[in-house]
């Protein structure tokens, strides 16, 4: 009998460990290659010029493409255009971009910041749920709302990021809009393994740079491209609206200014905002030793905290800091010194 209640035991044992296993090797992490970029997403081993193929999504397409599946259906689209529809243009978009499949996570911080209403001091471009013309600075009536699409055209662009060269019926700029892209290193293995002409996925830093004799240019086009829907908005300092109010100047090239400079694109939670020392949450959780100051998270959050009646509204700063992040060092201050306190993001001395 006890040789029986043993047998029965290793064998408990063996379906236990099988388990595990199994369950162990699901939650390995994917290693996306140049031929299956993300799981499901599997392209043809050579490309047109008998390299090996690297996948293309939204543009640049190979003679043995299989992307157009990712979002069409031939006979069954559930749209005109056989697009593949959830329940609306951001939930198709959102079955590749909320990091399942695709490698630019909206629902995660980056260059563009993120859509997400989870966090404190949270602030989006609520794509799907509004309508163009409800924007701050709308002049033109507009009876389209806000989609993916409206800014991003997922057939590929002159611009980088997949930016629309019309956006809200207006060709905003025959310039093209270049934006400082950087490897992520995140990704470091796989952009080395696509070669110099293969897909590579890139972090933006933001408008570039891209003509000495016209540095304003891209900074210009940046502007331009926000204020297809923000339209009042795009003064020169001194300028006044038509509402008879006046704006901060968006399009010029000194110091950076572009809506960039002060906003993201997508938006906002506390997790992304800096104070005037361009730090957030994370770096002042940081020890002592590396730079930081060894708050608690509740501490951290409280100081970085959003406490404006208007809300954060994709702002890159909290508060006001957006103001003193550039209004600050070479200006007397008219108020004496606090002692202890922080200017322009370095304790004074």
């Amino acid at each position: 009998m006890s040789k029986i209640k043993i047998g029965f035991s290793a064998l408990f044992a063996l379906i236990m460990l099988s388990m595990f296993a199994a369950l162990a090797s699901a939650e390995e992490p994917f290693v996306p290659t140049p031929n299956n970029p993300a799981p499901g997403i599997n392209v043809g081993t050579i490309d047109n010029n008998g390299n090996v193929a690297t996948h293309r999504t939204h543009g640049n397409f190979q003679n043995n493409t299989n992307s157009c599946a990712n979002c069409h259906s031939t006979h069954n689209g559930d749209s005109a255009t056989l697009l593949k529809f959830e329940k609306t243009e951001s939930d198709l978009c959102l079955t590749c971009h909320d990091g399942t499949l695709g490698f630019y996570n909206v629902e995660k911080n980056s260059g563009a910041g993120v859509f997400n209403s989870t966090h404190n001091s949270s602030s989006m471009h609520n794509v799907g749920t509004v309508k163009i013309s409800s924007a701050p600075g709308a002049l033109t009536p507009t009876e389209g709302e806000l989609q993916c699409s409206s800014c991003h055209n997922p057939h590929g662009s002159v611009n980088d990021r997949l930016l629309n060269t019309t956006v809200n019926g207006k060709t905003y700029s025959t310039a093209a809009i270049d934006l400082e892209l950087v490897e992520d290193p995140a990704y470091k293995d796989f952009n080395a393994s696509t070669g110099p002409t293969g897909l590579k996925i890139y972090q933006s830093k933001g408008p570039v740079f891209v003509n000495s004799d016209l540095p304003d240019v891209p900074q210009r086009v940046y502007s331009n491209f926000c204020s297809t829907c923000h339209e009042d908005y795009l003064k020169s300092s001194g300028s006044q609206r038509v509402d008879g109010h006046y704006s901060h100047t968006t399009n010029s090239y000194k110091s950076g200014r572009n809506c960039a400079s002060c906003h993201y694109a997508h938006g906002t939670d506390i997790t992304l905002l800096k104070d005037t020392a361009g730090k957030t949450i994370a770096d002042y959780m940081k020890p002592v030793a590396q730079g930081g100051k060894g708050w608690t998270q509740a501490i951290a959050t409280d100081y970085m905290k959003d406490i404006s009646a208007g809300g954060s509204a994709l702002k890159k700063y909290t508060n006001m800091a957006v103001c003193w992040a550039c209004h600050q060092s070479t200006h007397k201050l008219d108020t004496p010194i606090v002692e202890g306190g922080n200017y322009s993001g370095k304790p004074t001395r």
